[in-house]
């Protein structure tokens, strides 16, 4: 019964034996877009659940010609009619799917079969009369929100799983007018809630299809409108808000201490104020410019009349502007000083509009400043210093006794120094405990200040490292000696500046030029080594060939092909990184990612270096707490990656070491860690190990070649798979790298030739093992 059915039909079908599949055409294979076998084994229950039956369909008790919608493994409806035959075997069945391709929505709707490819705004298609989601684009998937958000989770559900009480809500009562209606719905910024109850805004369209009559379909399209909404909802508010603080500015300047003037292009007051109605000694009416100048006379600080071709005004209207131009005006015996600022304004054509003109009365003010004249006089000097942006310190030679400091040193005092008391309690106390200097600082400190006095110099400068609220801050000292009468300096006067910047640029200089140093030497080094070796190889072959001895030191020609091969392969080695590196910092290098089994991967390079590690009697054990585990990764990288890191285990294991590689799945990431019983690393070395150009041990005699770059490549290719790398270490006990990697898979994943990759990895091999062995 079963040939005869397979070889009788072309329609999909499957056997089932006790309501488990144990065969299926591959009319059903292609048609469902699943496997073989993910297919072989499962129950009805769980192939309904695969194709997305209706839940109140059952397989197990379907009667033939039921149709209804399923879903292909890429989330395709498909109506399908089943058809169940018992087979004379016991417990055997087989059915039957039928599918009507004219209800394709591809085929019956290409225009919004278009709309949704598009994704320009959300399309959704409807079955009536159970409201299952058929088809939606990524737009419509995003407005429903998590976990909706995806085909995985939405297609095939009912619009009732979207929509929170949904029988009791105003979609429920849409949805069915429209279908009881044939009418169309439509509604602009609809305020609604997704599944994470984000407040959307969104024009819905909801269009019935009609289909003899009755509506068969229902389309969805919505537009996200939530930012245009929310945009014109704080433009209205704004508005609200600059109305708001213009009545308050009206008020502001109507009340404000200056005056103000505002002067249209033909020289007419538009705008005075209280205070500038007051200036104008109350005088009206004041329509124009020069309507004033009968009333009042305009003198300069020299007690000279101002030509009204010089008034700040006057310039003002030809266009200029005007900052804080004092004048003096008269007027029946009474004088006033005002400080007047003024600035023209253009229209959009770049021609004048207005004028504004601001005018400050300091009468009281300037007859202050004349009684406290000969005081000012005498703290001029004090106060110009309290007020520097430098610091400034004054203190007594050679007891180094604060004698004045301004603002600026003060603040940063009480920062070097938070238990200093105020300005007045740190006069007279010693400079040194004052500012926190160590004795070595103190006699530093000490020794440039004799040279300063003993040379007789005028200045000179020095840097000093202090730290301001914890943080590590240069200035420069320049000291100044002050001398006495008799010649001799009584005090110092030191004025600092804060050059952090320009410190920490020139060390940050100063390491990139150690970096290139490392570089050439490392690179120089990597290259004539390997280099040498070839050459000394090949004029030992040349001499075989010249006489005739080929044959004879068969062997040892055979050797020495194999010191040039390996040779080739470390200057390959060495070329593959820095190009890679140079690659990463140009963004130019890529993953090429695809779904792979992170413990076969993790496992076939251990079973491939083995025999490798044998030869340096070192053991490898591999061990893991699950059998599978699916990520996304380049398999290539991530196999340069572990190579490389064992074969640091290698470099720093001595006979009879043990390397251990675990991969531990942790839920939502994979641990892979490389364990040795080795040396270990010292730690001053460990916060820079992942650097380039770094080396354990930089030292000639080293037992190990390399260029300090495999660990920063290693690092920046698990940083490209979203991961990190960390690393332990204690010496003489050996140390163990982990790389975290993220446990996500993608949509599509490509196919790897697997002779293609096994030549690929003994390559690797090759290359990544060259720096360790001597042969």
């Amino acid at each position: 019964m079963y040939y005869a059915l397979n070889e009788g039909t072309e329609e999909p079908f499957f056997y089932t034996k006790n309501s488990v599949i144990i065969e299926m055409n591959n009319e059903f294979i292609n048609f469902t877009g699943y496997s073989r076998d993910e297919l072989i084994g499962k129950s009805l229950l769980k192939i309904g659940y695969m194709l997305r039956i209706d839940s109140k369909f059952s397989l197990e008790n379907i009667k033939n010609g039921c149709g209804f919608y399923i879903f292909t493994k890429e989330y395709d409806e498909r109506w399908v009619s089943i058809t169940c035959k018992t087979l004379e075997i016991e417990n055997e069945k087989v059915y039957f799917f039928k599918e009507k391709t004219n209800l394709r929505i591809e085929n019956k709707f290409s225009i919004i079969n278009k709309l949704l490819l598009d994704n320009n705004v959300g399309v959704a298609i409807y079955n009536v009369p159970n409201l299952t989601l058929l088809k939606a684009n990524q737009y419509y998937l995003n407005l429903l929100g998590k976990p909706y958000n995806t085909k995985e989770t939405a297609i095939g559900k009912k619009a009732s799983d979207f929509i929170y009480l949904w029988e009791n809500s105003e979609w429920k009562e849409i949805v069915t007018n429209v279908i009881n209606t044939g009418q169309s719905f439509l509604r602009k910024e609809m305020k609604e809630y997704n599944q994470n109850w984000k407040e959307l805004y969104i024009d819905g369209n909801i269009i019935p299809v009609i289909e003899k009559g009755k509506v068969k379909y229902i389309v969805l399209i919505g537009e996200d409108v939530t930012e245009k909404v929310l945009l014109r909802k704080s433009s209205q508010e704004q508005a609200k808000i600059i109305n708001k603080q213009k009545e308050k500015l009206e008020i502001i300047m109507e009340n404000m201490f200056d005056g103000l003037f505002v002067i249209d292009k033909h020289y007419k007051y538009t705008l005075l104020n209280n205070s500038a109605r007051e200036f104008m000694f109350n005088f009206h009416p004041l329509k124009s410019v020069g309507d004033s100048l009968s009333y009042i006379k305009y003198y300069d600080s020299l007690g000279n009349l101002i030509p009204v071709k010089e008034l700040p005004i006057t310039k003002v209207l030809k266009g200029e502007k005007v900052k804080e131009f004092r004048i003096t005006c008269g007027m029946k015996d009474e004088m006033h000083n005002f400080d007047i600022s003024g600035s023209p304004i253009y229209d959009n054509k770049g021609d004048f509009d207005s004028g504004i003109i601001i005018v400050r009365n300091v009468t009281d003010k300037i007859k202050a400043e004349e009684n406290r004249l000969l005081k000012t006089q005498l703290n001029f000097f004090n106060n110009m210093i309290a007020n520097l942006k430098v610091g400034f310190v004054r203190y007594s030679y050679p007891e180094y006794k604060i004698i004045e400091i301004n603002n600026k040193t003060y603040d940063d005092l009480k920062q070097i120094n938070p238990g200093v008391g105020n300005v007045l309690s740190i006069i007279g106390k010693n400079l040194f405990s004052a500012f926190n200097f160590t004795k070595d600082e103190e006699a530093e400190f000490r020794k440039n200040i004799q040279n300063i006095v003993d040379k007789k110099v005028n200045s000179n400068f020095n840097y000093h490292k202090f730290y301001l609220s914890g943080e590590e801050r240069f200035l420069k000292l320049i000291h100044q000696p002050l001398v006495g009468i008799n010649g001799k300096a009584v005090e110092i006067i030191d004025i600092s500046t804060d050059i952090t910047d320009e410190v920490k640029a020139k060390n940050e200089m100063k390491k990139i030029f150690q970096i290139h140093e490392e570089l050439f030497a490392n690179v120089s080094h990597e290259l004539k080594t390997p280099l040498n070796v070839i050459f000394s190889t090949n004029q030992l072959m040349e001499l075989y060939l010249k006489k005739g001895l080929v044959e004879v030191n068969k062997e040892k020609v055979f050797r020495d092909v194999d010191i040039i091969k390996q040779n080739c392969y470390r200057l390959t080695k060495l070329i593959n990184n820095i190009v890679d590196l140079s690659k990463i910092e140009s963004g130019f290098f890529k993953l090429n990612l695809s779904n792979e089994n992170i413990v076969e991967v993790t496992e076939n390079i251990v079973q491939s270096v083995s025999e490798y590690i044998k030869r340096k009697e070192i053991n490898i054990i591999f061990d893991t707490n699950t059998e599978e585990k699916i990520i996304a990764c380049d398999p290539e990288k991530i196999e340069r990656i572990i190579l490389n890191l064992i074969s640091n285990a290698i470099k720093f294991s001595n006979s009879g070491g043990s390397i251990f590689v675990n991969v531990l799945d942790k839920g939502g990431i994979v641990e892979i860690s490389v364990e040795d019983t080795g040396i270990g690393i010292e730690k001053k070395y460990l916060d820079n190990i992942f650097g380039r150009f770094q080396q354990v041990d930089k030292s000639l005699s080293r037992n190990v070649e390399g260029s300090g770059i495999g660990l920063s490549l290693v690092k920046s290719i698990v940083e490209m798979h979203g991961g990190k790398i960390s690393v332990a270490s204690e010496v003489g006990k050996g140390s163990i790298f982990k790389v975290e990697l993220p446990a996500r898979i993608i949509k599509s994943s490509k196919a790897i030739e697997k002779n293609k990759q096994i030549n690929n990895k003994i390559q690797m091999i090759n290359v990544e093992f060259s720096d360790i062995y001597s042969i």
